[in-house]
Protein backbone atom coordinates (compact mmCIF):
# COMPACT_ATOMS: atom_id res chain seq x y z
CA UNK A 1 0.00 0.00 0.00
CA UNK A 2 0.97 3.42 -0.20
CA UNK A 3 1.38 5.40 2.72
CA UNK A 4 1.85 9.35 3.34
CA UNK A 5 2.80 10.36 6.35
CA UNK A 6 2.11 13.95 6.93
CA UNK A 7 4.35 14.96 10.22
CA UNK A 8 3.52 18.31 12.42
CA UNK A 9 5.82 18.26 15.21
CA UNK A 10 7.99 21.03 16.07
CA UNK A 11 9.98 22.79 19.37
CA UNK A 12 7.36 24.91 21.16
CA UNK A 13 7.10 25.49 24.83
CA UNK A 14 8.62 22.54 26.65
CA UNK A 15 8.14 20.31 23.67
CA UNK A 16 11.34 19.83 21.63
CA UNK A 17 9.00 17.90 18.63
CA UNK A 18 11.29 14.88 19.12
CA UNK A 19 8.35 12.62 20.39
CA UNK A 20 6.57 13.05 16.75
CA UNK A 21 9.90 12.64 14.62
CA UNK A 22 10.72 9.18 16.73
CA UNK A 23 6.97 8.25 15.87
CA UNK A 24 7.42 9.22 12.06
CA UNK A 25 10.83 6.77 12.37
CA UNK A 26 8.79 3.99 14.12
CA UNK A 27 5.85 4.43 11.69
CA UNK A 28 8.36 4.30 8.44
CA UNK A 29 10.38 1.27 9.82
CA UNK A 30 7.05 -1.07 10.88
CA UNK A 31 5.37 -0.64 7.81
CA UNK A 32 8.09 -0.42 5.49
CA UNK A 33 9.14 -3.70 6.94
CA UNK A 34 5.69 -5.19 5.91
CA UNK A 35 6.47 -4.24 2.61
CA UNK A 36 4.47 -0.83 2.27
CA UNK A 37 5.19 2.06 0.45
CA UNK A 38 5.76 5.36 2.12
CA UNK A 39 6.57 8.84 2.06
CA UNK A 40 6.68 11.81 3.96
CA UNK A 41 5.28 15.50 3.99
CA UNK A 42 7.20 17.31 7.02
CA UNK A 43 4.58 20.52 6.99
CA UNK A 44 7.35 22.24 9.54
CA UNK A 45 9.78 22.77 6.61
CA UNK A 46 9.08 25.61 4.66
CA UNK A 47 11.41 24.14 1.64
CA UNK A 48 8.73 22.06 0.40
CA UNK A 49 7.46 22.43 -3.15
CA UNK A 50 3.63 22.23 -3.24
CA UNK A 51 3.16 20.61 -6.66
CA UNK A 52 4.98 17.58 -4.89
CA UNK A 53 3.11 17.41 -1.96
CA UNK A 54 -0.13 16.97 -3.91
CA UNK A 55 1.40 14.45 -6.13
CA UNK A 56 1.58 12.78 -2.79
CA UNK A 57 -1.47 13.25 -1.59
CA UNK A 58 -3.18 12.19 -4.62
CA UNK A 59 -0.54 9.11 -4.73
CA UNK A 60 -1.44 7.93 -1.11
CA UNK A 61 -3.48 5.08 -0.51
CA UNK A 62 -3.64 5.70 3.23
CA UNK A 63 -2.58 8.50 4.77
CA UNK A 64 -1.33 9.11 8.51
CA UNK A 65 -1.28 12.24 9.82
CA UNK A 66 1.55 12.75 13.08
CA UNK A 67 0.92 15.97 15.24
CA UNK A 68 0.60 17.20 18.28
CA UNK A 69 -2.26 18.60 19.30
CA UNK A 70 -1.64 22.17 20.24
CA UNK A 71 -4.71 25.10 21.58
CA UNK A 72 -6.97 21.88 20.68
CA UNK A 73 -5.99 21.73 17.14
CA UNK A 74 -3.28 21.02 14.65
CA UNK A 75 -0.35 22.95 14.77
CA UNK A 76 0.58 25.65 12.45
CA UNK A 77 2.57 24.59 10.32
CA UNK A 78 0.20 21.87 9.29
CA UNK A 79 -2.80 23.80 9.10
CA UNK A 80 -0.67 26.18 6.69
CA UNK A 81 0.46 23.05 4.69
CA UNK A 82 -3.40 22.09 4.18
CA UNK A 83 -4.00 25.81 3.25
CA UNK A 84 -1.25 25.13 0.62
CA UNK A 85 -2.01 22.07 -0.77
CA UNK A 86 -5.87 21.02 -1.00
CA UNK A 87 -6.44 22.88 -3.98
CA UNK A 88 -9.55 23.58 -6.46
CA UNK A 89 -9.48 21.12 -9.30
CA UNK A 90 -6.73 19.23 -7.67
CA UNK A 91 -7.79 18.02 -4.39
CA UNK A 92 -11.40 18.45 -4.47
CA UNK A 93 -14.05 20.34 -6.64
CA UNK A 94 -16.97 22.00 -5.64
CA UNK A 95 -20.28 20.03 -5.79
CA UNK A 96 -24.47 20.69 -5.79
CA UNK A 97 -23.99 18.61 -2.17
CA UNK A 98 -21.37 20.47 0.34
CA UNK A 99 -18.45 18.25 0.98
CA UNK A 100 -19.03 15.82 -1.79
CA UNK A 101 -15.97 16.61 -4.46
CA UNK A 102 -13.19 15.24 -3.11
CA UNK A 103 -10.93 14.13 -5.09
CA UNK A 104 -8.41 11.99 -3.22
CA UNK A 105 -8.18 8.08 -4.01
CA UNK A 106 -7.14 7.69 -0.31
CA UNK A 107 -8.81 4.81 1.44
CA UNK A 108 -8.43 5.20 5.40
CA UNK A 109 -6.49 7.79 7.65
CA UNK A 110 -4.93 7.85 11.22
CA UNK A 111 -4.22 10.44 13.00
CA UNK A 112 -1.31 9.95 15.70
CA UNK A 113 -1.72 12.76 17.94
CA UNK A 114 0.84 13.83 21.09
CA UNK A 115 -0.07 16.25 24.13
CA UNK A 116 0.16 17.06 27.76
CA UNK A 117 -3.19 16.31 28.18
CA UNK A 118 -3.68 12.95 29.63
CA UNK A 119 -6.58 10.89 28.84
CA UNK A 120 -8.22 10.34 31.63
CA UNK A 121 -8.69 14.45 31.46
CA UNK A 122 -10.93 13.43 28.31
CA UNK A 123 -14.39 14.47 29.36
CA UNK A 124 -13.67 15.92 32.59
CA UNK A 125 -13.72 19.53 33.67
CA UNK A 126 -15.11 22.50 32.73
CA UNK A 127 -12.80 22.54 29.30
CA UNK A 128 -13.33 18.87 28.41
CA UNK A 129 -16.65 17.75 30.06
CA UNK A 130 -18.01 17.86 26.31
CA UNK A 131 -14.97 15.88 25.13
CA UNK A 132 -14.90 12.01 26.31
CA UNK A 133 -12.29 11.19 23.29
CA UNK A 134 -9.73 12.13 21.85
CA UNK A 135 -11.16 12.84 18.91
CA UNK A 136 -13.67 15.47 19.44
CA UNK A 137 -10.30 17.27 19.73
CA UNK A 138 -9.19 16.50 16.27
CA UNK A 139 -12.48 17.37 14.83
CA UNK A 140 -11.16 20.00 12.31
CA UNK A 141 -8.65 17.22 10.65
CA UNK A 142 -10.77 14.17 10.64
CA UNK A 143 -13.48 16.24 9.08
CA UNK A 144 -11.09 18.08 6.29
CA UNK A 145 -10.11 14.01 5.31
CA UNK A 146 -14.03 13.42 4.75
CA UNK A 147 -14.38 17.02 2.67
CA UNK A 148 -11.11 15.04 0.75
CA UNK A 149 -13.31 11.49 0.18
CA UNK A 150 -10.92 10.04 2.29
CA UNK A 151 -13.64 8.72 5.20
CA UNK A 152 -12.61 5.56 6.73
CA UNK A 153 -10.45 6.33 10.02
CA UNK A 154 -8.01 4.24 11.41
CA UNK A 155 -8.34 4.14 15.19
CA UNK A 156 -6.33 7.43 16.40
CA UNK A 157 -3.76 6.85 18.76
CA UNK A 158 -3.12 9.47 21.41
CA UNK A 159 0.11 9.67 23.42
CA UNK A 160 -0.53 11.94 26.14
CA UNK A 161 0.64 13.61 29.43
CA UNK A 162 4.24 13.80 27.54
CA UNK A 163 5.20 16.53 29.00
CA UNK A 164 5.18 15.94 32.93
CA UNK A 165 4.40 12.60 32.35
CA UNK A 166 6.18 8.68 31.71
CA UNK A 167 6.39 8.02 27.98
CA UNK A 168 8.44 5.00 28.31
CA UNK A 169 4.73 3.01 27.26
CA UNK A 170 4.20 4.87 23.85
CA UNK A 171 6.90 3.00 21.40
CA UNK A 172 5.65 -0.89 22.27
CA UNK A 173 2.12 0.93 22.52
CA UNK A 174 2.29 2.34 18.88
CA UNK A 175 3.62 -0.42 17.33
CA UNK A 176 0.97 -2.47 18.81
CA UNK A 177 -1.35 0.03 17.63
CA UNK A 178 0.15 -0.25 14.15
CA UNK A 179 0.34 -4.04 14.22
CA UNK A 180 -2.89 -3.90 14.79
CA UNK A 181 -4.80 -1.68 12.83
CA UNK A 182 -2.24 -1.44 9.61
CA UNK A 183 -1.14 -5.14 7.97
Amino acid sequence: MNILVVTGGYSIFDAKGQLNGFLAHLTEKNLSDKGHKVKFSDTTKDTYDVDREVEKLLWAESIIYITPIMWFNMPAPMVEWLDKVLLYEKTFVITEEYGEGGQLLADNFMIVATSNMKSSDLGKGFVMKDTPHIDGVLQPLIMTNNYLNVRNQIPTFHAGDVIAGDTSWIEDAYLNHLDKHIK
